[in-house]
């Protein structure tokens, strides 16, 4: 018979040691303000320890809203996303609307010309079949997240050609 394990309660870090963590994390990627809280709560910080963290990060540019926004919406764009598909994935970021907004004009993109660069990358030069084909290719582009417009203008360039 084996003797019962002693429970293992998570040891608590110092403020330091969360500190020292929290560096590391940061010297490898850019993350949310969000994304940091969950990490620290499960590493057993307190709710003021977070904020006392989340602060210093800021205030020293370690951690930086704009920044990891800017670095999500880029990197969604080189993917072919539309604006519906970023915003909300930026809200699940924990990242504001009125920030959202301020990349959006900083940014100033041409939704038509990412909507149409990801119906080629995905379609290339493959004629429409029919209608339902027709239907299937637009449900493409609005799961990406691009508006109806946005849509109807890549179609009607299609015709054209």
């Amino acid at each position: 018979m084996t003797e019962p394990q002693p429970s293992q309660e998570p040891k608590l870090l110092t403020e330091q040691e969360l500190r020292q963590w929290l560096l590391g994390l940061l010297s490898r990627r850019e993350y949310s303000a969000l994304e940091l809280k969950q990490k620290l709560k499960q590493k057993g910080a307190s709710a003021q320890q977070i904020t006392e963290l989340l602060d210093w990060a800021q205030q020293r540019d370690y951690q930086n809203e704009l920044r990891y926004a800017r670095m999500q919406v880029n990197a969604k764009l080189h993917k072919g996303y539309g604006w519906f598909y970023i915003s909300q994935f930026c809200a699940q970021q924990g990242i504001k609307k009125e920030l959202q907004q301020q990349l959006l004009e900083e940014l100033d993109i041409d939704w038509f010309e990412v909507a149409s660069t990801a119906y080629r990358k995905k379609y290339a030069d493959k004629p429409i079949a029919d209608y339902q084909d027709k239907l299937k290719r637009m449900r493409y582009l609005q799961s990406r997240g691009f508006g109806s417009d946005t849509i109807q203008l890549v179609f009607a360039e299609l015709k054209e050609e």
